[in-house]
This record gives structure tokens, C-alpha cells and sequence, in this order.
């Protein structure tokens, strides 16, 4: 869709008289957005279905997304999960080593956090208005050669079928799933 967008847009100014310069966002977040909630769902729906397996063969349990409103409550909850799985209660208290390891853990998942952060709460959107107009000026024949129409991707569809799957391949190679077996 990038792609064809741009070649589309190069066509409708080289053609222009006197070029203008224009900002065209090839995305979905005002149009079709996916959001976070949507794609957690899905991953977590697909890899119940379908999922990866141990060493043993056995299919690995998948649990459903956590997801958090502020760093604050990601936080809180990583120190809390990480003692917890620790498995090394005293009375209701860790040993001071697996405190400090504890501690280690979730300051290294906090960092990596702070990382992507910006990402993950941000609440921007991308105009297509451009693009939408760049594609209400093209002939029926160029829509259809063209196809970069951000409205009509099926979320489900992709992320189940392509995505996925695509992830599953080329990222996760090597790894036992049971798509691969």
C-alpha cells in the first residue's frame, strides 16, 4: 500500500503544472484503526488455536494480555509478579537475595519499558485526508491497480492470516509451533 500510494502520488504531481507539496500518511488510525485491546485478542485467540510447542511436544497455555494504563501500574505490577514467581516467601517477605534479584529483573523490564513507552501510550493519530484525496481524484481502473485504501484492510483477516503466520515463518523459524509440525 506504501508503495502504490507513492507511485501514485509521483504520478498526480508530475502531472501537476506547478508541483505543491503535500504529506501523504499511508495509515489506519483514523480511518480503521487497530487497537491495542483488538490486536491482543487476536494474538491470544490465535495462539490458543494454534499454538507453539515445548521441547515435549506439548502445546505451551497461553494466558490473556495484561494491559496497563500507565507506567506506574506496569510497574507496580512487574514487582509484584516477579515476587511472586519467585516462589521464595518467608512468612510473606523474600529473602533479601531474591529481592535484589527481583528487583534486578524489574528494573531491566522497566527500562526496556521506558524504551518503548513513547509507543505504547501514545495517542496521536495519522491524517490520510491527502490520501483519501489523492485516491477520490484517480479513475475506477487506477483505484483497482492501485488498491491503497486503508479502509478496507480486515484487521482479523491480516493479523490472522498473514501476520501471523508471517511472524511464525521467517521471525520464529527454528521454534517448534504447531503450524510448522
Amino acid at each position: 500500500m506504501v508503495v502504490n500510494a507513492t507511485l501514485a502520488a509521483i504520478a498526480r504531481h508530475g502531472m501537476a503544472a506547478k508541483p505543491d507539496i503535500a504529506v501523504y500518511q499511508v495509515a489506519s488510525s483514523v480511518v480503521n484503526p487497530l487497537v491495542f485491546q483488538e490486536l491482543a485478542l487476536l494474538l491470544h485467540e490465535h495462539y490458543c488455536s494454534s499454538p507453539c510447542m515445548d521441547p515435549k511436544g506439548r502445546p505451551i497455555p497461553v494466558s490473556s494480555m495484561k494491559l496497563f494504563s500507565s507506567m506506574e501500574e506496569f510497574s507496580a505490577h512487574l514487582y509484584g509478579d516477579a515476587s511472586r514467581r519467585s516462589g521464595a516467601y518467608s512468612k510473606g517477605k523474600l529473602s533479601q537475595r531474591l529481592e535484589v534479584i527481583c528487583r534486578k529483573a524489574v528494573e531491566q523490564a522497566k527500562y526496556l519499558a521506558n524504551i518503548y513507552e513513547p509507543y505504547t501510550f501514545y495517542q496521536g493519530r495519522f491524517d490520510n485526508s491527502n490520501t483519501q484525496r489523492l485516491m477520490e481524484s484517480m479513475s475506477e481502473e487506477e483505484k483497482r491497480s492501485f488498491r491503497f485504501d486503508v479502509q478496507s484492510i480486515d484487521w482479523k483477516d491480516y493479523i490472522t492470516n498473514v501476520h501471523i503466520p508471517g511472524l511464525r515463518r521467517h521471525v520464529m523459524k527454528g521454534r517448534r509451533t504447531a503450524v510448522s509440525q
